[in-house]
């Protein structure tokens, strides 16, 4: 038994799928599926109930899946001490963030721990909504920077840093610019710039439809930088979180009927044996909350 086997039946448990789990492991299937089967010899009997496109685990696999988490939580912890012992002046601290998120909160928090910690480097990842579970879960990050509006998922912590009004931004042109508010209904008739990862994007749709308006989308894009260009330029207008606009030339005002708002927290794993470094950030972000709270003196 070796610590792929290990970690390739710890991917299957969790997918239940052979494919799936060849991918997150970053190997072929066939040779994911001959690691399986040596360890299922090794272990005598099988890891998996096989039947078509559907799969199960074993008595047994439900009965070993969870020693060999533990062993997988403990080679990182070794690894991590010894990390931590050979090259005591870095810690490197990996933390996930929405693309939907912008700098305009969390530069300053970043920055401050960073001053506080000057043994530490910080690498920020782009994080997709629906693969954060994933992401922390299997330890490939430390923390998310995320932001929802939904339940949160039992498996998690959550430090709440802010809540966030969502906005219509528009060009100076626009004839938005003479208002104090905007309607969601207004906005619904005008041409519309769509951001491909906005939390509230299905609400929107549901909302239109719900109207019997259809939505007169013109550009859409994953990117968000993009999607505040064409807006300068006056192709259409959107619905973003306040703190992420950037363009200077952007305009913005409040939407109404209805309010849409999102909290933006920082998310890890429940019950995970956290490194000092990793301790010391979600310190730091609970401090921040606490003395920012969720104005920050940011207009």
């Amino acid at each position: 038994m070796d610590f792929n086997q290990v970690r390739y039946f710890i991917k299957l448990a969790e997918t239940l799928n052979f494919t799936r789990a060849a991918e997150l492991c970053f190997v072929s299937q066939s040779a994911l599926t001959q690691a399986i089967k040596r360890l299922e010899n090794e272990l005598g009997g099988e890891l998996i109930k096989r039947d078509g496109r559907y799969n199960e685990l074993t008595n047994l696999g439900k009965e070993i899946r969870g020693h060999f988490e533990q062993i997988l939580i403990t080679r990182d912890l070794v690894r991590q001490t010894a990390n931590e012992i050979n090259v005591p002046q870095n810690s490197e601290i990996n933390i996930g963030i929405m693309c939907t998120v912008g700098p305009g909160v969390l530069a300053s928090a970043l920055t401050s721990f960073r001053l506080k910690n000057n043994n530490s480097t910080i690498i920020l990842h782009d994080v997709a909504y629906d693969s954060i579970m994933e992401v922390l879960v299997s330890r490939a990050l430390d923390g998310v920077f995320c932001a929802r509006h939904s339940e949160k998922n039992k498996a998690l912590d959550y430090v709440p840093l802010f809540n966030e009004d969502m906005v219509v931004a528009f060009s100076s042109e626009h004839t938005f610019k003479t208002l104090e508010q905007v309607k969601l209904i207004d906005i619904a008739h005008q041409q519309y710039v769509d951001r491909l990862h906005c939390e509230f994007r299905k609400e929107y749709i549901s909302f239109c439809r719900q109207k019997k308006v259809t939505p007169n989308i013109v550009f859409s894009s994953e990117r968000e930088d993009w999607i505040q260009g064409v807006i300068k330029d006056g192709l259409g207008i959107s619905i973003i979180p306040r703190f992420s606009l950037s363009e200077p030339n952007i305009l913005h005002r409040t939407i109404t009927e209805p309010k849409l708002q999102r909290m933006v927290e920082f998310a890890y794993v429940r019950n995970k044996h956290l490194s000092p470094v990793v301790s010391a950030f979600i310190d730091a972000m609970t401090e921040f909350d606490r003395e920012h709270h969720i104005s920050v003196g940011l207009n």
